[in-house]
């Protein structure tokens, strides 16, 4: 640090910035914070990764309304439910809107915006094909369909939803590094267990004809037991974070999707210039490595508690 460094200190953090630092140590490992300067060494990483969460949340399509009447008038809620009771019965069973009934209503107008998940499917199979006035059976087709319907994280606003996947999003990038600082652990644990049962075979089975045989199990796992516990160290363990975050992409990843289909689920093409209705999805690849159709959707109280209700008496029917 220069003369004019000292005259002229940085000027401090901003406080988001920090706050997404001491989230980020917290996460990882606390005595991150025993590394000199920890905090300026994670801020531009921890500022480019929030940018990136920032830019994902903003680009979850929607919102899109579903509800029983969005089902015959909206082509991609048509697509995403085989029935408008499939959106009642996923209403019904969803622990997240089991869980936040009261607070859907938080908005004015009774409705609340939360991130709906699924599972993208494609199924091969024949069917009739018109073209012209021509009409041709038994072609190839594939119908397009989603499962594993989820909602989680809702919201009273739009912004307000945006936001909270933000958050989201950032602490999985934590939790993602945090897992792989658990893994490095288990795996130096594991090591010194080997390397004390090498070490006791060693002494009760030296061979006079190979001396060197003892030493080189014992010389391999001291230097993987030296490279786990120095990746382990606060400084070294400080710069892999700031890897990690400064390059989001290879943990988070989101996929724009387009593909026209028509009222039946008959994928017609993979763009825009397919028959029938294109549908505009994305695709959110996450620490699992599982692929879900994520859009934003918009749910009302009064239809999310109706379908409870009838779940709740079908069920103690069923029972009785």
């Amino acid at each position: 640090m220069g003369l004019f460094d000292w005259l002229h200190p940085p000027a401090p953090l901003d406080a988001d910035i920090r706050a997404l630092v001491d989230r980020a140590v917290a996460a990882v490992d606390p005595l991150l914070r025993t590394v000199s300067g920890y905090e300026r060494q994670l801020a531009p990483a921890v500022s480019r990764a929030s940018a990136y969460c920032t830019d994902i949340a903003g680009r979850i399509p929607g919102p899109f309304e579903i509800s029983r009447a969005a089902f015959a008038t909206d082509p991609m809620v048509h697509a995403l439910f085989g029935s408008a009771d499939d959106i009642e019965t996923m209403l019904a069973r969803s622990q997240c809107v089991r869980e936040h009934m009261n607070s859907l209503a938080l908005s004015p107008d009774g409705r609340c915006c939360a991130l709906l998940g699924m599972r993208h499917r494609e199924k091969a199979g024949f069917g009739a094909r018109i073209t012209g006035e021509i009409v041709r059976f038994d072609e190839p087709q594939k119908s397009l369909y989603f499962t594993d319907h989820t909602v989680a994280e809702p919201n009273a606003t739009l912004e307000a939803a945006r936001a909270g996947l933000h958050d989201v999003m950032f602490d999985g990038l934590l939790k993602s590094f945090a897992s792989h600082v658990d893994d490095v652990r288990a795996d130096r644990k594991e090591l010194h267990q080997e390397h004390a049962i090498a070490a006791a075979h060693c002494r009760a089975n030296r061979n006079p004809l190979d001396p060197e045989s003892h030493t080189r199990r014992l010389t391999e796992l001291q230097e993987r037991l030296h490279a786990a516990s120095d990746a382990l160290q606060p400084a070294r363990l400080l710069e892999t974070l700031a890897d990690c975050l400064a390059n989001p992409a290879a943990y988070l990843r989101l996929d724009p999707v387009t593909v026209s289909v028509d009222r039946a689920g008959i994928i017609t093409g993979t763009g825009a210039e397919g028959e029938g209705d294109t549908l505009h999805f994305a695709e959110l690849t996450s620490r699992d490595l599982r692929r879900w159709v994520v859009i934003l959707a918009t749910i009302e109280q009064a239809e999310a508690r109706h379908a409870v209700e009838r779940f709740e008496e079908s069920r103690r029917y069923i029972v009785i």
